[in-house]
């Protein structure tokens, strides 16, 4: 067990250390708009439960009083247009980088064709800031009026409480964004949402992890709109494989990071509630709609 002075030494070199971070990569200007009125959020995470979801909970999503934000490749899906959500969150780097595998290639080809050819009603679009100098993204939804892009800081803050919350709320950084779930939350919040359901967030991947023979890991990526299991290994930005301990990292600090952001949403007297059917979160309280 770590002493009280040793936990403080460690968040306040942390602390320091998102300084610098801050200071080196975030932009400063960066502005998240405050909602117009009264209304719960509703994020549609896009794993295999959120099929029950759309099936079973159809008409809560479409209640006039909620606005729905769609993530990653929701748009090449059947329901983008029927639910027409007001914003979309881009958070994986596969969506700007200029080189990426053929297989994220077509897949960000055929999310961005279906953002720029079905969007006939007004979308904000989030999307990290890095992506504004990639080749790849420029003047990419000129074509259509209906998308606004709104850039965002991606910037991992981590240290004191009460220096990540100055952060966060200036929008200069926020908690390791290790899946678009987490931006996602984060940036409902900072619109000033006050009851945030979130649905299709299984986070099952640790049941899908397979190490063959020759020690090679993959995933099942499977979503909602595939129609079969989509297993594949993980590739950090430089192209390496992630071995096992990588892939388990990388799970502590996403589910590590909602509980930051449950408590940076207490701080700001707003509440998460994990509606998916299936979900291993175990930050918010899960509720039934």
């Amino acid at each position: 067990m770590k002493s009280p002075l040793q936990e403080f030494i460690e968040n306040l070199f942390a602390s320091l250390l998102s300084v610098i971070k801050v200071l080196l990569i975030s932009k400063f200007n960066l502005k998240i708009k405050k909602i117009n009125g009264e209304f719960d959020c509703v994020i549609l995470g896009n794993g295999p439960s959120l099929n029950e979801t759309l099936k079973d909970d159809l008409d809560f999503i479409l209640d006039e009083n909620k606005k729905v934000i769609a993530v990653n490749s929701f748009a090449i899906s059947e329901y983008f247009e029927k639910l027409k959500p007001e914003y979309y969150v881009l958070n994986a780097p596969e969506y700007w980088l200029e080189v990426v595998s053929e297989l994220h290639q077509k897949l960000r080809k055929d999310v961005f064709q279906n953002l720029i050819v079905k969007t006939n009603w007004e979308l904000t679009l989030f999307v990290p800031y890095q992506a504004k100098k990639s080749k790849v993204w420029k003047n990419l939804f000129e074509s259509n009026p209906n998308i606004h892009t709104v850039y965002y800081n991606k910037t991992p803050v981590e240290g004191l409480t009460s220096v990540n919350h100055f952060f966060f709320k200036k929008n200069f950084g926020m908690p390791r964004p290790h899946n678009v779930l987490l931006p996602t939350i984060f940036l409902a919040l900072n619109m000033n949402f006050k009851k945030i359901f979130i649905f299709g967030a299984d986070h099952s991947w640790h049941e899908e992890i397979r190490v063959d023979d020759a020690n090679k890991v993959t995933v099942n990526h499977e979503h909602f709109y595939d129609k079969s299991e989509w297993r594949l290994p993980m590739y950090k930005l430089d192209g390496k494989e992630y071995r096992i301990h990588d892939v388990f990292r990388k799970l502590y600090l996403a589910f590590n990071g909602y509980f930051i952001l449950r408590e940076y949403a207490q701080s700001l007297n707003a509440e998460i509630y994990n509606a998916s059917n299936l979900s291993y979160i175990d930050a918010f309280p899960k509720v039934r709609v």
